[in-house]
């Protein structure tokens, strides 16, 4: 038994949608919008793992080009985390719902742990 809420609890900490990474879409000009990845102080994003992130419009909705990579500046003593990701240009067409899903790992600084975050949402570009 002890066993069993011992699984229980490890699954739902690592399989839950509590995560401290952000992600935001911000309206520019015209047509061009940006994507924001971010996480809390004392927190990094992973540099070299394979974070993704897939755009998806739906039938009134077309992402016409998308830059995900990530990039940015690295923390100086721990070259291996971002200190901060640079915003990502999109640029939509048309109006309606835009489907966020992501994969991205980010560490706990201060506990020396790194986890896997899967985000997905839906953003209404008006």
């Amino acid at each position: 038994m002890k066993f069993l809420l011992l699984f229980i609890t490890i699954t739902s900490v690592l399989l839950g949608n509590e995560n401290p990474v952000e992600i935001k879409v911000q309206k520019q000009k015209g047509q061009n919008f940006k994507l924001t990845v971010s996480v809390p102080k004392g927190y990094a994003i992973q540099k070299d793992a394979p974070n993704k992130i897939t755009l998806t419009g739906d039938k009134s909705l077309e992402v016409v080009s998308s830059d995900t990579k990530f990039k940015g500046n690295t923390i100086l003593d721990k070259p291996e985390y971002f200190s901060k990701v640079e915003d990502m240009k999109l640029v939509l067409k048309g109006k309606g719902e835009l489907t966020i899903d992501s994969r991205i790992f980010y560490c706990d600084l201060n506990k020396n742990v790194c986890y896997p975050a899967k985000i997905s949402k839906k953003e209404k570009i008006l």
